[in-house]
């Protein structure tokens, strides 16, 4: 999974430099590396956190176009408000006492990310660095007892304590203008294993 990230984001990379060169610098209008920059954004990891919000600062005076990029992004799912959450029941009572069967695992995840950026060219920049991410996994069980002793059709969710815990992430990837002030983001992250995709409205200082 970590190497299809890298070599995606690489690719991603050298078509951009090819396709985003200068087009839209031609037009004379401000670009990442005449100009300094601040601005706001949607940012998801998919398929994991599609609630995020993104914020980018950037500046010609550092080596030509350089800044720092942070992030924030968490699931929306809440597991222990399914009426189906049974937190009084561990693993071990699921599988062994109750003799239930697994039948689904998921996680939520929460993640604050911080990255270098800098610009490669007017209208393309890479960026890089690494969060924070905190896991709670859950695992769903089947109790196919009529009627069910859990469950309104027997399935149920219970916590996952080994699988939870937190994580450092690491992610990176590239933003290119889209329009004079809008940046499009596409990238990897580790924790969890995902692509960021996102859009940011920079606008000059």
């Amino acid at each position: 999974m970590v190497r299809i990230l890298r070599a995606s984001i690489a690719l991603l990379a050298l078509g951009c430099l090819s396709l985003v060169g200068g087009p839209l610098a031609a037009q004379g209008a401000p670009s990442l590396r005449n100009s300094s920059r601040i601005g706001v954004g949607y940012v998801a990891n998919i398929p994991n956190t599609f609630l995020g919000f993104s914020a980018l600062a950037m500046t010609y005076k550092l080596f030509g176009g350089a800044g720092l990029y942070v992030d924030f992004k968490t699931t929306t799912k809440d597991h222990r408000s399914d009426p189906d959450y049974y937190p009084g029941i561990s693993v071990d009572s699921a599988a062994l006492g109750l003799a239930d069967l697994l039948y689904a695992e998921e996680s939520e995840w929460l993640s604050v990310n911080a990255a270098l950026v800098y610009a490669v060219t007017p209208d393309l920049a890479l960026y890089g660095g690494a969060g924070y991410s905190r896991e709670r996994h859950y695992q769903q069980y089947y109790d196919d007892r009529v009627p069910p002793l859990h469950g309104e059709f027997g399935f149920y969710w219970i916590d996952d304590p080994e699988g939870s815990g937190d994580r450092v992430n690491v992610l990176g990837g590239v933003l290119f203008r889209l329009t004079k002030y809008a940046l499009f983001q596409l990238g990897g992250e580790m924790q969890p294993p995902g692509v960021t995709v996102g859009v940011i409205l920079a606008l000059p200082l």
